[in-house]
């Protein structure tokens, strides 16, 4: 008997609460990622900008507190889902999966090494697709049980490395001072580096830009690695073990665990992150002080109890939230054109207006953008089935062209 050809989710099939709850991370997105629009991607290894004072530091406080660091593993969270309903629709109709699959992945780093190299630095698109290939080799076959498990070994490697840091700090003060005269030179060095990137970013033309933008991605990535991959593979199997055991997709037998996260685990996160943004910014992370490591350590913490409370409360008042569904369905195609426009907007090829937005106006600024998305998101779906980079990706993973718009009725 011949496989039935796989093909996208039908509408009818679509678990709306996972729409919403992707729409709610791209809104958390556009407002972790809009001061690094205007700020270069170096930076992140400073901390908070130590120019912002009075209201334009509560603001980058309230931020962090609430948001940096959250969203991304939302995102992550809800690939392991999809990657685990995917394979169960390709089971069902006894049809290949894994080729169908990569040339999903491979569409997606594509995507993603487009938006590095054209649009913005900030980009975490390659950074999914590559860690959801190691996903699939490594953990192509763990029994569900086992995939929670094996989750909080690549979760712990950040919290272990800087908890080891932490002690030592307090332990032997003496191995850090010496460490620390070497740290002072390189945040001498850091802090040049900005300066230049950001002359770039704000008077360079499109080409230099471009060249600044890729450097600077590498920078990040290379530096960082060891600390994203592992975390983004961890929120991967985590999403396909809530997945697998219906937790996030039968909502009414899994409830209580749900109420749980939501009651606890979210009011504990909203603790660890605030107790964690008080310490980051009254120390200096990159001279790793005391105070920048333990919140360091605090937020590694919060990082995961966080965002499965914003899960558990959004999926709980999905009914109130489903004017969030639409641009959740076009998360990809309104995420790149979240940095299309506000890169266009800032950058000195564009508008010119790089640091010229004090920080107090980014979050109204990130609601009316959000709020515009949200309206033409409901437009475009009334008219096509699916956005325009999801009807492309589509459309490589399937290997046929889907159909984009809607029958006139």
């Amino acid at each position: 008997m011949q496989p039935h050809p796989m093909g996208p989710t039908e509408e009818s099939e679509r678990l709306v609460h996972l729409d919403i709850l992707r729409g709610f991370a791209l809104f958390g997105i556009l407002l972790v990622n809009f001061q690094w629009f205007t700020r270069p991607l170096q930076a992140i290894y400073l901390g908070y900008d130590p120019s912002l004072t009075d209201t334009n530091l509560t603001v980058d406080w309230l931020i962090s507190w609430l948001a940096e660091g959250k969203f991304y593993p939302l995102f992550a969270l809800l690939f392991g889902v999809s990657f685990t309903l995917m394979a169960e629709r390709a089971d069902v109709r006894d049809t290949r999966f894994w080729t169908t699959y990569c040339r999903r992945l491979l569409m997606l780093a594509f995507i993603g090494l487009l938006h590095v190299a054209f649009v913005w630095s900030g980009d975490i698109l390659l950074v999914y697709a590559v860690c959801a290939a190691v996903m699939l080799v490594l953990f192509r076959r763990t029994p569900v049980q086992r995939l929670w498990k094996w989750a909080l070994v690549p979760i712990g490697i950040p919290f272990l490395l800087i908890g080891v840091l932490a002690l030592s700090s307090f332990i032997d003060p003496s191995s850090m001072n010496d460490m620390r005269e070497d740290l002072v030179q390189e945040k001498a060095e850091l802090l040049a580096d900005v300066e230049r990137a950001r002359a770039v970013y704000s008077d360079g033309s499109y080409i230099e830009v471009t060249r600044e933008r890729i450097n600077g991605y590498l920078s990040y990535v290379s530096s960082d690695e060891i600390l994203v991959f592992p975390t983004v593979i961890a929120y991967f199997l985590l999403g396909r073990w809530l997945a697998v055991s219906r937790r996030v997709i039968d909502l009414h037998r899994h409830r209580r665990f749900l109420r749980s996260w939501a009651i606890v685990g979210f009011p504990s996160g909203l603790v660890l992150s605030a107790l964690a943004a008080a310490l980051m910014y009254r120390g200096d992370i990159a001279l790793l002080d005391q105070f920048s490591l333990v919140g360091a350590w605090l937020a590694s913490v919060a990082g995961v109890v966080l965002p499965l409370g914003y899960l558990a409360v959004v999926v709980l008042n999905a009914s109130t939230l489903r004017w969030l569904a639409p641009v959740g369905r076009m998360a990809l195609s309104q995420y790149l054109l979240q940095s299309l426009v506000w890169t266009t907007v800032f950058y000195g090829y564009g508008l010119g207006l790089w640091g010229q937005v004090p920080r107090i106006w980014h979050p109204a600024l990130v609601v009316v953008f959000f709020a515009l998305q949200v309206v033409s998101s409901h437009w475009w779906l009334k008219h096509f089935r699916y956005g325009p980079v999801e009807w492309l990706w589509r459309c490589f993973t399937y290997w046929r062209w889907q159909p984009l718009r809607r029958e006139l009725r």
